[in-house]
């Protein structure tokens, strides 16, 4: 049954087992940070794989906001453990093998058309934060993911801080 899911919804919640040999529960997940999570079908797809890379280049900009990453498939987890490894994934990848994207609206292939890629960002109480369904990239998706994020209250109240940028280098003429 394919459902859908909008912003400010209860995220549909899911146990599935993992690339680090065990099985989350979107349900724990979240009561201890907020989960940035990518549904794609197509392990082999140069579009997934540019996208797992962009996730991963950004998971410690998401980790400073307080959000952590999964992505799910349907791709058999062995085959899941050797993508993982191949990009030095630092996230984990989990098995969908009762197909829980459905019930976030992620269209199954058509013959002749793969899946399209989603990306939904989900809050401490299990609501839709935020989502792209299908996302066009995941590079051009993150800065908005991550604006929501900063815009979010801690757990204290405060704003998420946001990342701070890299130093700049000023060149200067002047001699010394």
């Amino acid at each position: 049954m394919l459902g859908t899911v909008s912003i400010g919804d209860t995220a549909p919640n899911f146990d599935l087992s993992s690339t680090e040999n065990a099985v989350l529960m979107l349900k724990d997940e979240v009561v201890r940070t907020a989960v940035v999570v990518y549904f794609f079908a197509d392990a082999a797809s140069e579009r997934v794989r540019r996208d797992l890379d962009a996730l991963n280049r950004r998971v410690g900009d998401l980790a400073k906001l307080s959000s952590r990453v999964l992505a799910v498939s349907p791709v058999k987890l062995d085959e899941l453990k050797k993508l993982q490894a191949e990009r030095k994934l630092l996230f984990p990848l989990l098995h969908d093998d009762r197909n829980f994207s459905a019930s976030y609206g992620v269209v199954p292939a058509d013959e002749g058309r793969p899946a399209d890629p989603a990306l939904v960002v989900v809050g401490r109480r299990q609501d839709v934060k935020w989502l792209a369904n299908p996302v066009a990239a995941v590079e051009e998706a993150l800065p908005q993911v991550e604006q929501r994020r900063a815009a979010e209250p801690s757990r204290s109240g405060r704003r998420t801080p946001r990342p701070s940028p890299p130093p700049r280098r000023v060149i200067s003429d002047c001699n010394l």
